[in-house]
Parts: C-alpha cells; structure tokens; sequence
C-alpha cells in the first residue's frame, strides 16, 4: 500500500511554488525552476493561497469555539483603557493572558477592517481569549 506524505490541503506542485516564493523568488524564477509556465504557476499559488486563507479562516472559527471569555467594549472606548479591561477581565478568571499592553494596543490599532478612530472604538469591539491565554480580536457588529 502506498503511503500518503503529510501535505496538508496543498497538492505537491501548489507546496513547491509557495516553498519557492517565500524564498523571493519570481513566478516566471518559479516557473523556469519547475519547467512550467509563469502562468501555471500563477494559478497555483493563487489556489493555494485561496486554500490557505480558508484553512485560517477555519482555525479562527475554531478557536472562537474553544474561547473561554469574551469582553465586549462598546463604541467609543478609548484606546489607552482597552488593554486594562482585557487584562482585568482575564485576571477575573485567572486566566494570564499570552499578551502584554503593547500587543493588546497593537491588535487593536491594526484590526482590519478599522476599529479605532481618533483613539477610540468607533464601534463595539469584542476580544475573546481561551483557557491557554490566547488572546483574539473579534467583531461583534
């Protein structure tokens, strides 16, 4: 019987081109490398991506299952006082959160599509976080 190697949810030749061009190289480097067309290569790293995206999009379903407890910050807090609530909502459980002022700050200012504005929520935010102290973004609205 032959053995299935561990790709994932990638086929060989999508696993080749993404290894390729995260080393910098170009789809027509990748294509002469792979003895392919620029255009093949084209399509395959854009169905990998696409299979990429969904496979994290799943993993963020997931580990909003496994989320333990969520804070909901309502539109207009202010940015200086998000990473307090957070912590202190967690300490309420005891659970440590993985992270710190700064990383809750950042999570915040770099939420797609935009959560603050002029330092504060322009909308009612939600963090969630797991037993482990995973910290995550949501969007409630």
């Amino acid at each position: 019987m032959r053995r299935k190697s561990n790709l994932g949810l990638f086929t060989r030749d999508q696993l080749a081109v993404l290894k390729l061009r995260s080393k910098g190289l170009t789809q027509m480097q990748t294509a002469k490398q792979l003895r392919t067309s620029r255009a093949n290569v084209s399509m395959i790293e854009h169905r990998a991506r696409k299979k990429l995206e969904k496979a994290r999009a799943t993993l963020r379903v997931y580990e909003s299952i496994l989320s333990f407890h969520s804070v909901r910050l309502e539109k207009g807090t202010r940015l200086q006082e998000i990473p307090s609530i957070v912590l202190h909502e967690a300490d309420k459980f005891g659970i440590h959160l993985r992270s710190n002022l700064i990383e809750i700050i950042r999570m915040a200012k770099s939420a797609s599509p935009s959560i603050i504005k002029e330092g504060k929520t322009i909308r009612k935010v939600e963090f969630t976080f797991s037993q482990s102290g995973k910290l995550s973004l949501g969007n409630p609205e």
